[in-house]
């Protein structure tokens, strides 16, 4: 028996090694033949500057019929990287995956092993992260039998970097770790500085932004040193990213503009589009809603061009929150529906969630309360369920990890060794049992303490979040009642007050006052001086009204050039002078307006007082106030009419 299977083993080698001497063969046979001049064709081509003319001359000897397979996976790997460069990432998943195919079945291993990288990689750019992680690791397998390490380790850092964008930390961090011994063995020092800033992003992603800045700045320094200004660029745009999430805002926002200004000059969208949502989303965090607009609407054009969704989706929502509270609220829910039709797409469960938050807030402001609370509360359990199933994950993965570790140690050559030399002695045989047992102990209880120290761990990162999500709920509830130029109440505000002020009027009667005032001659003003000139003279004139009232009055702008007072406890006496004084101030602080008679911004304005034998309804309470204004228009401006 013994001898037959000593031969069947001889026979599969000889047969093994004859059918890799054929194809080597065949390989020399082949490449005797081809003709040489297409590696200096795929050269000049490359050379190229016109990116059209490029890819017409790749493709052109591409359907050459003189080519063979190791020329043809270069035009292939040639043209997949020209229209990445180009960010048309379908495109170039199609020429990698005829590489794959083309490699496969011509038994080319690194080669296969090469294109399966980029396959990955377009799938990891296009979002689809289960499929990249499952395509990079068919590489792996690839790379493996190559015996080239750092080819490993270069994909097992993408692994973990794919496992990070989909919050599954566990796995990342052990892939990051098996990079990192193989670097620190066979890398260098730019494998090094690689690993140790993907290190950082995961951190990012854990909210340990003090660590990831911390190692951010190493990182720059390295760089810096042996003049990688592409790793430096991305490297500042993930400390933008810590530093936001640190609140150190100005810090951020200045490093921002530079890595904007960077990725602008050097046409890179890819890049611009992330760097440009980054810095809408600064600008909300620090109640600034129409630069978050603005950068929003730009990251969202550039991200749809180059098949960003990470970017397109972060950009929608950035640009509802500065929709809802710049009091656009059509546009806002609008917004979410867009992000929702293209959420679906991704099939991104987490993101729709988020969206329902946010279209909560939008239901409570467009009125409608009963809707807006039943949707935050399935937002709230929606939130719940997604946490607790990532949590349940890495809880498993952990277990897992910690299991086959075990197995790997009873796995060691010298300790099967060790039990076999001990099977002839019945004495050892038990002493071993028994120390199988204690560390079989240790290790559960050792496994339940870790346990425990990731439940909580991962407890403390929901109930942060929460509340910062709630903070985050509370600050755009505030800045949908402020009017974005002035900074002073919108009429949104105005007219909850009056409503909340006419519940309650028998015990304001007599003693609540309304200021109707309108900065004379303002469209002749903007045709004068432009629109620029204008908004700086409406903040001017709202600041002069917010600083001559007393804490318990509240101004609006109540639209256009229009603003409103509403004066609270006091006597008609109180609110008219204070009127006077304002109209005054105004008058004073000389705002240049030649096509006025008063050749300076003045203020017409009509007061009333609440009297409820008189006034009847809010329409007529406004009414009243709104005559007196154009009493005082008629009466040649400049002037304050009342009862």
């Amino acid at each position: 028996m013994t001898c037959i299977w000593i031969f069947l083993k001889t026979y599969l080698v000889f047969l093994l090694l004859f059918f890799i001497s054929w194809h080597s063969y065949a390989l020399i046979v082949e490449d005797s033949t081809v003709d040489h001049s297409i590696e200096k064709n795929i050269a000049s081509a490359l050379l190229l500057t016109n990116a059209t003319q490029k890819k017409a001359q790749l493709l052109t000897l591409l359907n050459k019929q003189t080519v063979n397979v190791k020329q043809r996976l270069l035009l292939l790997d040639s043209i997949t990287t020209h229209y990445y460069l180009q960010s048309n990432f379908n495109d170039a998943l199609l020429f990698a995956q005829q590489a794959v195919t083309l490699a496969q079945d011509n038994y080319l291993p690194l080669a296969a092993a090469n294109a399966l990288k980029s396959v990955g990689i377009m799938h990891y750019l296009k979002a689809d992260i289960d499929i990249a992680i499952d395509t990079y690791q068919e590489a792996l397998s690839y790379y493996n039998t190559t015996a080239n390490p750092i080819l490993s380790a270069n994909l097992l850092n993408n692994i973990a970097l794919a496992y990070s964008k989909k919050n599954d930390w566990v796995a990342a961090l052990e892939h990051f770790k098996m990079a990192d011994a193989i670097y620190q063995e066979h890398g260098s020092t730019m494998d090094k500085i690689d690993v140790k800033y993907n290190m950082a992003g995961l951190y990012i992603n854990l909210g340990l932004a003090s660590n990831a800045i911390d190692i951010l700045n190493e990182v720059i320094k390295e760089r810096q040193l042996i003049n990688d200004e592409s790793g430096l660029f991305m490297a500042y745009a993930d400390l933008v990213v810590a530093l936001k999430i640190n609140e150190q805002y100005a810090q951020a926002m200045s490093l921002s503009e530079k890595v904007i200004t960077h990725y602008r000059a050097k046409k890179d969208n890819y890049n611009l589009s992330s760097a440009l949502h980054n810095a809408s989303d600064l600008y909300m965090k620090t109640l600034q809603p129409i630069k978050t607009k603005a950068y929003a609407l730009e990251a969202m054009t550039l991200a749809k061009q180059v098949n960003h969704n990470d970017t397109y989706i972060g950009s929608l929502h950035t640009l509802s929150k500065a929709q809802l509270a710049l009091g656009e609220l059509d546009l806002a829910l609008a917004t979410i529906r867009t992000s929702d039709e293209h959420l679906k797409t991704l099939k991104n469960e987490n993101l729709l969630t988020v969206n329902d938050g946010i279209e909560s807030l939008l239901l409570m402001a467009q009125g409608e309360p009963l809707k807006a609370i039943a949707l935050y509360q399935q937002f709230i359990v929606d939130t719940k369920k997604y946490n607790n199933e990532n949590f349940n994950s890495q809880l498993s993965k952990f277990e897992a990890n910690k299991l086959k570790q075990e197995l790997l140690n009873l796995k060691d050559q010298k300790q099967l060794n060790a039990l076999a030399r001990e099977n002839d002695r019945q004495f050892k045989n038990t002493l071993f049992t028994l120390m199988l047992c204690t560390i079989i102990i240790a290790f559960l209880l050792h496994r339940k303490i870790k346990d425990k120290q990731v439940k909580v761990f991962l407890e403390q990162q929901i109930n942060i979040q929460t509340s910062e999500l709630k903070k985050a709920n509370k600050k755009l509830l505030a800045i949908s009642y402020i009017d974005g130029l002035t900074k002073v109440n919108n009429r949104r505000c105005f007219d909850e007050d009056i409503q909340s002020l006419w519940n309650n009027k028998e015990s304001s009667n007599n003693l609540c006052h309304m200021l109707i005032a309108d900065i004379d001659y303002f469209k002749a003003y903007n045709d004068a001086y432009g629109h620029v000139a204008g908004d700086k003279a409406l903040t001017k004139v709202a600041e002069v009204i917010k600083s001559n009232i007393r804490r318990e009055d509240k101004i609006y702008r109540y639209g256009g050039e229009e603003f409103v007072i509403l004066f609270s406890n006091c006597n008609a006496e109180l609110a008219i002078s204070t009127s006077q004084r304002i109209l005054k101030k105004i008058e004073n602080i000389e705002i240049k307006h030649a096509n006025s008679s008063y050749n300076v911004i003045t203020l017409s304005a009509g007061i009333c007082t609440l009297n409820l034998s008189e006034v009847h309804s809010i329409e007529a309470f406004i009414e009243q106030a709104d005559d007196k204004l154009y009493q005082a228009k008629e009466r040649g401006r400049n002037q304050l009419c009342y009862l």
